[in-house]
């Protein structure tokens, strides 16, 4: 008798640690609640870095200098007016590393090794549009994407933890991740990793599928972002009127 309620009594134990250990896990967020925190978090930010890729089918940029083709952008934002890139480009048939300053609708370029130029050259951009404003620049891209679905969580290069979110949009209503220094056409879908901590986002993956060929893959732009709120390392043109 002894004996059996000594078992009775170790059922009971062990069927009291397996409910323990077998309570449901915290259900994941919602993918459009991410997407809007990540959208309300990184309008906060004053200073970021980003960097732009393409692959797949070229993309030419139509500059006051003649047609390039756009290959990668690496570039410092301070709020609320305030970017400066170096862009490398193809231009003539040749690689070139195009140097740009942009405060408001001020802009200058050079490039690289010479001296500046203040004239436009990407009519139409100006820096305050990718955060400051409402109906623009990243709010307005976040807000153009559709089937907006949490794929999973994943791991960044340089470790962080992320949610993956996927998403389809309209080109023309998400040019604005970019302030339509590039524009984008055509059904697009996209990739989305945001920081699961600071729930800002971290990288974008767009793909324009009607852009590939029997040769090319398609049009696929990567974006990064980061240093949020980090010290800038911008260099104004000695006769601009940046700070």
């Amino acid at each position: 008798m002894i004996v059996h309620r000594g078992i009775l009594l170790i059922c009971v134990l062990l069927m009291m640690v397996s409910a323990c250990s077998s309570a449901p896990a915290e259900p994941p967020p919602e993918a459009i609640e991410l997407l809007q925190q990540a959208t309300d978090n990184i309008l906060k930010v004053e200073t970021l870095n980003l960097i732009v890729d393409r692959t797949g089918a070229d993309y030419v940029l139509n500059t006051d200098i003649g047609a390039a083709t756009f290959n990668r952008m690496e570039a410092q934002y301070a709020a609320p007016d305030m970017m400066q890139a170096k862009a490398k480009v193809t231009l003539g048939g040749l690689p070139v590393e195009i140097e740009i300053f942009a405060k408001d609708n001020d802009q200058w370029w050079r490039l690289a090794g010479t001296g500046w130029q203040n004239m436009v050259f990407l009519p139409g951009f100006n820096p305050r549009e990718l955060l400051t404003q409402e109906d623009r620049g990243l709010r307005a891209a976040f807000g153009a994407l559709k089937n907006v679905t949490l794929a999973g969580e994943t791991q960044m290069e340089d470790g962080a933890a992320a949610y993956h979110l996927t998403a389809t949009a309209d080109g023309a209503e998400i040019s604005w991740l970019m302030v339509y220094l590039v524009e984008i056409s055509g059904e697009t879908t996209i990739d989305v990793y945001i920081d699961k901590t600071e729930r800002l986002p971290l990288k974008l993956v767009v793909v324009q599928p009607d852009t590939a060929s029997e040769t090319v893959g398609p049009t696929t732009w990567s974006m990064e972002f980061y240093n949020f709120n980090g010290d800038t390392q911008l260099v104004p043109p000695p006769t601009s009127a940046a700070p």
